[in-house]
């Protein structure tokens, strides 16, 4: 083996080969279609194509619906030698080879005079049946030159199919090349045309999702500006809660207690100018005063009058100051709701 294929020390030539093998089914085999449908036909030269098999794709060379197409010649039948080979599936990896040993060892001719073929006809329980015929290279080259001409380049593209076994097998080594080229273009334009439209489907398929992801991505932005607006939306509601909070705990903390600063202006709008308050104490709504006056039981009775106090009395009696001549007195209310 002079052309191993080795990766990291391991002989990949068996993969390559199957790789080969594969590839090769996939354009020349019957049961995949893809030749029958692709590939090109041959003009005939020299038989009518009537009673032929459909696999070469031979048409008559007096059929004008296709113009500018690959030429073939079909060689007689009794200048050959068939045979069916069969061999296990597994050895067709080493096809080319195992034919080559069945030529040389098969052949009347000289290895140089030698021309054959072989067809793959079924691959059946694990075998593989192949058709293979020999013929003699001068002969054929005979033929070719009654058909074409003495025209190098004719002779150099001109199939040769012979019919054995009710098949038809193509002798290697002669034309064959325009026809491959014609069915690699063929492949290669419809592959193009099968890209672009899975292009054109993906295309199809992925604007849409393309429009659904922007518009995923903007939905993705508004949803973030409006969190930070509703982070701050939220925190001042908090902040008005909490202020909100506060002012119910200071009305509830004001509630019970009394405004002193309007009830001192309400005992001095009743308090005469012959009165002098010396002292006043307020706890809660209940009142204590004492002071000096004139007449200390008139301006009881004055306070009584107002209807603003109730409970009105005095803890100790009145009694008059020597210096000053003045009553001292001392005086407890409960204060009263005030308009």
């Amino acid at each position: 083996m002079t052309n191993q294929w080795v990766l990291f020390g391991l002989d990949l030539t068996r993969l390559v080969d199957r790789l080969n093998l594969g590839l090769a089914q996939l354009l020349w085999s019957e049961e995949v279609g893809l030749r029958r449908w692709f590939y090109p036909a041959a003009r005939l030269l020299n038989a009518d194509t009537a009673d032929l098999d459909a696999y070469p794709r031979l048409i008559s060379r007096n059929d004008q619906a296709e113009q500018d197409l690959p030429n073939a010649v079909l060689f007689p039948p009794d200048l050959t030698l068939s045979k069916m080979v069969e061999l296990p599936l597994d050895a067709e990896i080493d096809l080319p080879t195992a034919m080559k040993f069945e030529v040389l060892s098969n052949s009347p001719f000289t290895e140089e005079d030698t021309a054959f073929g072989w067809r793959t006809v079924s691959r059946e329980a694990g075998s593989l049946r192949v058709a293979l015929v020999i013929a003699s290279r001068t002969q054929i080259i005979s033929l070719l030159e009654e058909h074409t001409g003495f025209d190098p380049e004719a002779l150099l593209h001109c199939e040769v199919w012979v019919q054995t076994h009710d098949l038809m097998v193509q002798f290697a080594g002669f034309g064959g090349a325009a026809r491959r080229a014609l069915y690699f273009r063929r492949l290669a334009n419809w592959g193009g045309k099968v890209t672009a439209m899975a292009l054109a489907l993906f295309l199809l398929l992925a604007i849409p999702a393309a429009m659904l992801s922007v518009r995923s991505s903007q939905i993705a932005q508004l949803l973030v500006a409006t969190e930070l607006e509703a982070e701050s939306a939220a925190a001042a509601r908090n902040t008005l809660v909490t202020i909100e909070d506060n002012v119910l705990v200071a009305r509830e903390f004001f509630a019970g207690r009394v405004s002193y600063d309007r009830w001192l202006d309400v005992i001095a709008d009743l308090t005469p100018d012959s009165v002098y308050l010396t002292r006043m104490g307020l706890e809660e709504d209940r009142l204590t005063i004492s002071g000096m006056a004139e007449n200390a039981a008139e301006y009881q009775t004055t306070l009584a009058a107002s209807g603003l106090t109730s409970e009105l009395s005095a803890p100790s009696a009145f009694t008059r100051d020597a210096r000053t001549g003045l009553e001292r007195f001392t005086l407890t209310m409960q204060l009263g709701a005030q308009e």
